[in-house]
């Protein structure tokens, strides 16, 4: 998916867990933020 282009390959530095996400945190200081909504999977990354 182009959608996580960005992120592919990248070495996964860090995760960490909240109440209600997980984060993924790489090594070119990218964000992943993962959460459930609805029933579905959500994410959002930072930077895009």
């Amino acid at each position: 998916m182009a959608k996580y282009d960005g992120i592919r390959g990248q070495e996964l530095m860090d995760v960490e867990e909240k109440e209600d996400e997980l984060i993924l945190i790489f090594k070119d200081n990218r964000y992943l933020f993962v959460r459930v909504e609805n029933g579905r999977l959500v994410t959002e990354s930072v930077p895009e």
